[in-house]
C-alpha cells in the first residue's frame, strides 16, 4: 500500500505538470495568434496599396490579391510582405522575385506597387 501522503505528493505533481503542460499549450497558442493577427495586418496593407495603385475597391483589391496568389502559386501573405517590402524602399531579391512572378499576371505589365524592381523607392517626380 501507498502511504495517503505519498500519493497526495504524487497526485499534486502530476496536477503540477498538466498544468505546465496546458500553459505551454495556451502560450504556443498566443504566439501563434500575434502571428496571425501581424500577417492579416500586411494583408491589408498591400490590399490597401492595391486598391490605391489601380483606384479599385478594397473588395476588388482582395480579389485581385487572391487571384494573383493562385496564379503565381505564392502566398498571398508572401506578396504583401514583397509589396510591403518594397513600398518601404526595402526590397529584398526574393521580393523581387516574387514582385516579378505577379507582375505577369497585370494587363500591360504594370506594377503593382508604385516602386522599381530594383529596392529604389521612386521620387514624387518619377513617373510610375
Amino acid at each position: 500500500m501507498i502511504p495517503q501522503q505519498l500519493r497526495t505528493e504524487v497526485e499534486s505533481a502530476f496536477e503540477m505538470l498538466e498544468a505546465n503542460s496546458r500553459v505551454a499549450e495556451l502560450e504556443a497558442e498566443i504566439a501563434q495568434l500575434k502571428d496571425a493577427l501581424a500577417k492579416r495586418q500586411q494583408i491589408g496593407v498591400a490590399t490597401g496599396l492595391l486598391a490605391q495603385r489601380f483606384a479599385i475597391t478594397p473588395e476588388r483589391a482582395w480579389s485581385l490579391l487572391v487571384r494573383l496568389s493562385q496564379n503565381c502559386h505564392v502566398k498571398v501573405r508572401d506578396i504583401a510582405q514583397a509589396m510591403i517590402n518594397a513600398h518601404c524602399g526595402r526590397l529584398s531579391p526574393a521580393d523581387a522575385d516574387i514582385l516579378s512572378s505577379i507582375e505577369m499576371h497585370l494587363p500591360g505589365g504594370v506594377l503593382p506597387i508604385g516602386s522599381c524592381l530594383d529596392g529604389q523607392h521612386p521620387s514624387k517626380d518619377s513617373p510610375q
